[in-house]
């Protein structure tokens, strides 16, 4: 039996992307072994939104290759997507392809090793223009399950590579969708992850359909217990979506809308459709209709021409919303970029500097808002277990661990009693072990 060995770098379309070659290449007869083990073929699925993810994607390509000379090295994803002719300056790597072939990526495998394929395949998100379903069957733990319904971004903003490797936005079939929900939920799945590239522009091909009505006829589904939303844009958060998502206690109140600067002026050199002002409006009618909700938030620090007013602009702005946590990652120059061209670039340094305020603020956010819920009582759902107890995650994404094992995939009362700097470090005692039947009914 060949063996075959992943490693996935970047966002959370990626790992989705991932778990579906792993359930391919078992179908197809492979045994899938950890990364740091010796296998026949290695599958890295790279990411390109900042140098650093080229390097690292690079990195584990050389690594692969180290542990089983004769191994094929097959490289996938965005990084060999958008840059081919740089992945093919990497000797290690042994097949090249990008994300259109992920779709049929053992049959390529098997094509490269039969001698019968060149080294590079990329056929071209723009050119495919197609929607990749990789419907996966299967989710580790049975208890949260991720459904890609989109694809693709077409906002193309001045710093991003995104739109290049996703291609155009398309969507999932409304019904198509709706029945891959249905079917994970009699699986027994107790939560359902919508996911996309650009998951607020879902649907705009159908008539008569958008993210908000996806939404309303998802939490209809019998046995659903929770709908959670990956990444939406401020501009895309409609009337009809907000209320739809604040309406229903089976919509996770958990909201990602990123940010990136909260600096008007950074915003329109960024291509960014919003202000400062409209994205605050965002938050808080969501914050008021649901005040338990955990609203988290990517900030972009040095864009190019980041005077230090317009970065204490950003900071300030940070400070004063109700935000549960904060991603914070530096300006990444990419080439076929429209900031890749401007001038007066912010030095290493002061990107340091500046996002480790951030990220300062962002840890005090965090805590601030974990420390609301002290000595109040929690619903969770049980997502897996540790050395410390099982680890429930609650709607509004608190992650704690339990004072006991309680089974994975059971939904669980208990009550925080402790919640430590680093999200991850909550403690709760339970409060009622009884599984909580009709859950989802």
């Amino acid at each position: 039996m060949k063996r075959v060995a992943f490693y996935t770098l970047g966002c959370k379309m990626n790992f989705h992307e991932t778990a579906y070659l792993e359930e391919q290449f078992k179908g197809a007869g492979y045994r899938v072994v950890p990364f740091e083990e010796e296998a026949d073929v290695y599958v890295i699925n790279t990411c390109t939104v900042t140098h650093t993810a080229d390097a690292k994607s690079r990195k584990a390509i050389r690594r692969a290759k180290q542990r089983n000379p004769k191994a094929l090295v097959v490289v996938t994803g965005c990084y060999s997507e958008v840059y081919p002719e740089d992945v093919e300056k990497v000797k290690e790597a042994d097949l090249i392809t990008g994300n259109v072939e992920k779709q049929n990526l053992v049959e390529l495998v098997e094509a490269r090793l039969r001698g019968e394929l060149p080294r590079t395949v990329v056929k071209g998100v723009w050119r495919d223009g197609t929607f990749q379903r990789l419907t996966i069957e299967s989710f580790e733990g049975r208890t949260r399950a991720f459904v890609k319904v989109q694809q693709g971004c077409q906002l193309f903003c001045t710093y991003c590579i995104i739109p290049k490797a996703r291609g155009p936005m398309v969507s999932l079939p409304p019904q198509e969708a709706l029945s891959q929900i249905k079917r994970l939920v009699e699986a027994g799945y107790k939560e359902i992850v919508l996911t996309g590239t650009h998951l607020g522009a879902y649907g705009r091909e159908f008539e008569g359909w958008s993210l908000a009505r996806l939404v309303e006829e998802a939490v209809k589904i019998p046995g659903l217990y929770r709908l959670r939303l990956s990444s939406v844009e401020p501009v895309e958060f409609t009337p009809h979506l907000i209320e739809v998502i604040t309406g229903s206690e089976k919509v996770a109140p958990h909201y990602h809308v990123p940010l990136q600067s909260g600096s008007k002026s950074v915003l329109e050199r960024m291509g960014r459709r919003y202000t400062p002002s409209d994205y605050e409006r965002v938050i808080e009618e969501l914050v008021k209709r649901r005040p338990e909700c955990c609203v988290g938030t990517d900030v972009m620090v040095g864009f190019p021409g980041e005077s230090e007013e317009e970065f204490n602009e950003t900071l300030e702005f940070i400070k004063s919303l109700p935000l549960g946590y904060l991603h914070v990652f530096p300006y990444s120059r990419r080439r076929g970029t429209v900031a890749a061209r401007l001038r007066n670039s912010v030095t290493p340094q002061e990107k340091r500097r500046r996002g480790e305020l951030l990220r300062e603020v962002g840890t005090e956010k965090s805590v601030e808002f974990r420390k609301r819920f002290l000595g109040k009582e929690l619903e969770g759902l049980v997502i897996k277990q540790s050395p410390y107890g099982s680890v429930a995650l609650t709607g509004n994404y608190i992650q704690t661990i339990l004072n006991g094992e309680v089974p994975t995939g059971s939904t669980v009362k208990f009550t925080l009693t402790k919640v430590g700097r680093k999200r991850e470090e909550n403690y709760g005692e339970v409060s009622d072990r009884a599984l909580l039947r009709n859950a989802g009914s």
